[in-house]
Formats: C-alpha cells, sequence, structure tokens
C-alpha cells in the first residue's frame, strides 16, 4: 500500500459514509505547490459520532487505529489517529472545528482531480492562510515554505484580497509580505 492508496481508502470510506471532508496538510500544499516528501496525512471531517464509528470499524487490515482519541492543540480539535505500519504512515482525522475559518475554508473546498481519484481539498487562498496560521503559532519552517510555493505556483490565480482579510485577522500577514514580493 502506497500513501496515496491508503489516503484514497479514507476518502472511500468517507464517501461511503456520507462524511464531508478535505484533505489538507503537505498532501494539500503538494497538490497546490511544490511536492515534499511527508510522513503523514492530515484530513478534516465533519462527522457525527455514529458516522465516525462505522468509517473506523471498516478500515482494512492494513491500518491501525490508534485507541487514544486525542485533543490536537495545535488546531483546538479532536483527533483521531489511523497508523499504516507497512510504509511508516500516520492519517490523522481532525474534526471540524467551530473557528471561523475553518468553518470558512471547509465550505469553499473544491474537488480536484488527483491521480484519477476525485478528492477534497481547500482552495490554494486556505491552504497558504493555514500555513501561515500554522507557522505563526509553532515556526515549522516546512510551513512558511509550503506557503511560499503555493503562492509561487498558483500566484496568478489567488485571490490575494481574501488571502490578506484573513492573514491581518490572524495577525500572519507578515510572512506573507516576506515571500510575496519575491516572485
Amino acid at each position: 500500500m502506497t500513501q496515496f492508496e491508503a489516503v484514497s481508502k479514507i476518502v472511500s470510506l468517507c464517501e461511503e459514509e456520507s462524511i464531508d471532508y478535505m484533505i489538507v496538510g503537505s498532501f494539500s500544499s503538494n497538490f497546490f505547490g511544490i511536492p515534499r516528501a511527508t510522513k503523514d496525512a492530515d484530513i478534516v471531517v465533519q462527522v457525527s459520532s455514529e458516522q465516525k464509528k462505522r468509517l473506523l470499524e471498516k478500515l482494512p487490515q492494513e491500518m491501525e487505529l490508534e485507541p487514544q482519541i486525542s485533543f490536537e492543540m495545535a488546531t483546538n480539535t479532536i483527533k483521531t489517529l489511523i497508523y499504516v505500519p507497512s510504509i511508516a504512515f500516520e492519517i490523522e482525522l481532525f474534526e471540524l472545528s467551530d473557528d471561523p475559518f475553518d468553518q470558512s475554508r471547509f465550505d469553499r473546498r473544491m474537488n480536484v482531480d488527483f491521480n484519477n481519484v476525485s478528492i477534497c481539498l481547500p482552495t490554494p487562498e486556505d491552504v497558504i492562510i493555514q500555513k501561515l496560521r500554522w507557522y505563526k503559532n509553532a515556526r515549522r519552517d516546512k510551513d512558511l515554505e509550503d506557503a511560499s510555493h503555493v503562492y509561487l505556483i498558483q500566484k496568478e490565480h489567488l485571490d490575494t484580497d481574501y488571502i490578506q482579510q484573513w492573514l491581518t485577522q490572524h495577525g500572519s500577514e507578515e510572512f506573507f509580505n516576506s515571500f510575496k514580493d519575491l516572485y
């Protein structure tokens, strides 16, 4: 099983259970920017407890469920961890939060074709905003690099007013300004 096959399986189970989702994190920045290696996939789900229970019961044998559900401090949401030991890969399911930006990016998510599979991703604008929000809070260089790469590849098609609105609200516009004029 490859990373993409593992993510595709979770997407398929979400669709089977009528669970709204979007793939975020490095998978989304890889799609819109310059791909880099990753050891995990992050998926935001809008899910009832019954839907989640049914999805987790259907996990293939190659996947292991971390029995302890956790609270993710960076996103302020409930996180469920699924591990694929054969490829040392994790899939993190984050429940959609009530945060206004999280709600906005989830409402704006889009269907894209990724390796002949239709998946839901945030818009490139929302990838940039979230990556810069994470960078502000955690100072992970990969988040700043991902945001700048998405901007570099997508800049001709971006709604920069939308980006600026959220960055100003989150206090992370200085990070955007640090690279947008370079390209």
